[in-house]
């Protein structure tokens, strides 16, 4: 009887404790999902970005839209340099697929047609940040260097756009070359030697 009840106990005990675990486990699952999810998507992003900057600044180069074009550029190249060192370190296998290289090559070219305007940048920019903020938040917190960066980026470009729609492309062009010379690449990328 004595034994019984102990048995019994103890499968009740781990029935409860599995039981329990699954919600944990499952978020914890769900949450990594998310998290490489968002990372992708904005690795991806970036290399779109690079990838469309570096057309239209070169296209847009003689227009007044030229020079904010070209310091966005200038931060996409220097966003290479991070995110290519933190991707080894976060064990990040990134390789850009060829529709993130299509979208990048025809946003460039869409530039012979057409200036995105201030306001189509603010558009696209302000939902996306929150999802950036997602993703920092999901991230380890070793990396939080790298993490704070991708989301201060996006917002230097909002806040980029958001000066050029109200004070021209210069101005825009000058927060975002203010927010460049400001970044030190050994600090906000990640290393595989943090703690």
């Amino acid at each position: 009887m004595r034994i019984r009840l102990q048995t019994g106990l103890i499968l009740a005990t781990a029935y409860i404790l599995m039981v329990m675990a699954m919600p944990i486990n499952a978020t914890e699952a769900e949450d990594q999902a998310l998290y490489i999810k968002r990372l992708k998507y904005e690795y991806d992003n970036r290399t779109f970005a690079y990838l469309g900057m570096k057309k239209a600044a070169h296209v847009l180069q003689d227009e007044p839209a030229g020079v904010f074009y070209q310091a966005y550029y200038d931060l996409e190249v220097v966003n290479q340099q991070i995110y290519t060192r933190s991707a080894v370190a976060l064990n990040f296998d990134y390789k850009a697929g060829w529709f993130t290289r299509f979208r990048g090559h025809a946003g460039g070219f869409a530039a012979h047609f057409i200036t995105f305007s201030p306001e189509s940048l603010i558009r696209i920019i302000v939902p996306y940040i929150p999802k950036l903020e997602q993703l920092r938040d999901l991230a380890e917190p070793r990396y939080q260097a790298f993490f704070d960066y991708v989301v201060a980026q996006e917002q230097a470009q909002l806040e980029a756009s958001q000066v050029a729609k109200t004070d021209g492309w210069e101005q825009g062009a000058v927060v975002l070359r203010a927010f460049v010379d400001r970044i030190d690449i050994d600090k906000v990328a990640a290393s595989s030697d943090e703690q």
